[in-house]
């Protein structure tokens, strides 16, 4: 069995003491760790660990890298944690991209809320809304879902950001429908995010509020009977 990961930061590792973010060639953001509670789940089980997380992804990003992995004939289980839903991935170089081997890093960018670049500033003031933040993130939950039942892919999915489920604003029946459609299908943390969650516990965090090693420890044995119950029913 291999278990693959998936999401931003929060499951590559970044701040973690076996994160040095040291660039590798087909790898610019570093190599993953493997004090993650992805990762210390894989030990756990004695399984193989291969990490498809990238620090600072968006959601279309996350969607696309678990798809592409859904082709192969290994025996696997997916871990994926979706991210911040105002996160705008788009391709930064379609001619960079074309010379890339499949499986290699793609040469995706990213905007984000707080980021001081023009096309950050741009995107934010004149472009985003919450509205479609939720409707894009639910319908690429939606298709992962759909698409990893129909190849009979296991996996664990949790998320990052509450707005996913948020019933207070921007709530059309699209919106409502999807978010129905979904949940029976995403894991929390006592019903919360693993930021969150870690917090209230009292969990250490570094300086870009990344929780460190004894949070992920410790969601490492609360995800366990989760993915053994995924793995092998009763």
């Amino acid at each position: 069995m291999k278990i693959k990961s998936f999401g931003c930061s929060f499951i590559f590792g970044s701040d973690l003491a076996d994160n040095p973010e040291q660039k590798v060639e087909d790898n610019p953001v570093g190599q993953f760790s493997r004090l993650t509670w992805p990762a210390l789940l894989a030990k756990k089980l004695d399984y193989e660990y291969c990490c498809h997380a990238r620090p600072g992804s968006g959601n279309l990003q996350i969607a696309e890298r678990i798809l592409n992995e859904c082709s192969s004939d290994q025996e696997q289980f997916f871990i994926i944690n979706w991210t911040y839903i105002d996160r705008f991935d788009y391709i930064e170089s379609q001619d960079q991209w074309q010379r890339l081997p499949v499986g290699l890093w793609q040469p995706w960018n990213t905007l984000r809320p707080g980021n001081q670049s023009f096309l950050d500033e741009n995107y934010y003031k004149n472009l985003h809304s919450e509205y479609k933040d939720k409707l894009t993130t639910l319908i690429y939950i939606k298709s992962v879902i759909d698409t990893l039942t129909q190849k009979n892919i296991k996996y664990i999915m949790t998320y990052e950001d509450d707005l996913i489920f948020d019933k207070q604003w921007h709530l059309t029946p699209a919106v409502e429908c999807l978010q129905q459609q979904v949940a029976p299908h995403l894991i929390s943390f006592e019903g919360q995010t693993f930021l969150n969650w870690s917090r209230q516990h009292g969990y250490a965090e570094s300086v870009r509020s990344h929780p460190l090693e004894q949070a992920h420890q410790a969601a490492a044995d609360y995800m366990l009977d989760f993915l053994i119950n995924k793995i092998q029913p009763s």
